[in-house]
């Protein structure tokens, strides 16, 4: 059976008949600043050598347990429509435009205090669908018009050097429909020791010697002749932009594994004893993407993922847990980008991390759970980030004919303020379209 992630793929081509997508949404920042205590420092400049991590929390993210609305008509219609999965306000953080952060998302209060963090409550799009497969799809393109590449995947097709650039963009979690572009994808290295040649193996292991076998393929993907047929270069072009990946990939990574400044989630040494007996795919792979900067390897985007958010039941037990080790896991690796130097910068300077999901939940609760939603939240964490509130947070009175939010901000602004400030590519370009620029680069 195909998983998730193959279906998405294999959905991309007819994809495009969802194309009633417009621009709409928006509205002024609800606020820009931290609550309480001293200014936090303004965002340092952009760097030279920026880098993008994208954060996937896969099956629906909820809003309205994550950011809870405090006072007003908001709060008391959260209240009613969740009356057993409601919040206490006493396990929250106050950041401002009366909201309050879950404090099961450890480490994020800390981060926006330091003003670190731009919050987009009530994120979505026209014409929602509840569906994760199409929702997934359409927040993957990202296009006015969707025509069966992704978002990334275009911005591949427009910075990635023709024939070089083979780890410019890296997937630690398959290749979604984001990264595929018409002419370039990224690549998918899930570990630092698997993305190896590969050597022909027997029933005793693998040969002792694949070199001959290695020599063997880099002359085959050379370049060297001239292909007969359209088909036949494209798979030379990607034979060997493999073979340089791999190649550049071992001998940048090298055998020995890169010592973290900080304990993560996971870590025998984390300090929080609750975050050491779970799945720790998300902590795992920020770590290895920690030490791929580390290494200098040439990566501008790093994409990977975290399910579990389909929460339809046991929302009460799952969400916090889910939460806590999404947010250990993002506050460790914003931390440990402090101690990589390379001859680029900082980590912590040149380092933004976006999180998205395909949409929230339902705004009133079932029996223990939360259905498909529509509108949900997105955030940007780095130094280089002016923290604060960068988007209205949806009237919870004022509900859609499912009883589901109505959108506020529409993805492709998150998408357009990061091409335009932080990639220094034209979103127009990319996205096949204007959207406003948030504001919190």
């Amino acid at each position: 059976m195909a998983n998730r992630r193959e279906f998405l793929q294999t959905m991309a081509a007819g994809s495009a008949v969802l194309s009633g997508l417009a621009c709409g949404g928006g509205g002024t920042p609800a606020s820009s600043g931290t609550s309480g205590g001293p200014p936090p420092p303004p965002p340092a400049p952009a760097p030279t050598a920026p880098i993008l991590v994208i954060v996937t929390a896969e099956g629906g993210m909820d809003l309205l347990d994550a950011l809870i609305p405090m006072d007003g008509a908001n709060a008391g219609a959260y209240q009613s429509h969740r009356p057993t999965l409601n919040v206490n306000p006493a396990n929250t953080t106050n950041i401002g435009s009366n909201l309050g952060l879950n404090k099961a998302f450890a480490g994020m209060a800390a981060l926006h205090q330091q003003g670190r963090v731009a919050w987009l409550p009530g994120i979505g799009m026209p014409n929602p669908t509840l569906s994760h497969f199409l929702a997934a799809d359409l927040w993957s393109q990202g296009s006015a018009i969707p025509g069966g590449t992704g978002w990334m995947g275009r911005y591949a097709d427009l910075a990635f050097l023709n024939g070089a650039d083979p780890l410019r963009g890296i997937s630690t979690d398959g290749l979604p429909l984001a990264v595929q572009g018409l002419d370039r994808n990224f690549v998918n290295i899930s570990t630092p020791d698997t993305y190896r040649f590969p050597a022909t193996r027997s029933e005793w292991g693998s040969i002792d010697d694949p070199s001959p076998l290695r020599l063997g393929f880099s002359d085959g993907f050379s370049l060297s002749g001239t292909a007969a047929a359209s088909g036949m270069k494209a798979a030379l072009e990607s034979g060997h932009l493999y073979d340089q990946a791999q190649s550049l990939f071992s001998s940048l990574i090298g055998t020995s594994r890169r010592n973290t400044s900080v304990p993560y989630p996971g870590d025998a040494n984390y300090p929080d004893a609750t975050l050491r007996n779970d799945y720790f795919h998300l902590s795992s792979q920020l770590k290895f993407i920690a030490e791929m900067i580390a290494k200098d390897l040439p990566s501008q985007v790093f994409v990977t993922a975290t399910g579990g958010f389909d929460t339809h039941s046991n929302h009460a037990r799952d969400f916090p847990l889910l939460l806590n080790e999404m947010g250990a896991s993002l506050n460790a690796f914003y931390a440990d980008l402090a101690s990589i130097n390379t001859a680029k910068g900082n980590a912590q300077d040149r380092v933004i991390i976006m999180g998205w999901s395909e949409f929230g939940r339902r705004v009133r609760e079932n029996n223990g759970g939360l259905d498909h939603g529509t509108a949900g939240l997105s955030y940007v964490i780095g130094k280089g980030v002016k923290g604060g509130i960068y988007s209205n947070y949806p009237d919870l009175t004022n509900l859609d004919d499912n009883g589901n939010l109505k959108f506020t901000t529409d993805f492709r602004n998150l998408y357009a303020t990061v091409l335009d400030k932080w990639m220094g590519v034209s979103s127009k370009t990319v996205l096949g379209g204007s959207y406003p620029n948030l504001g919190f680069l």
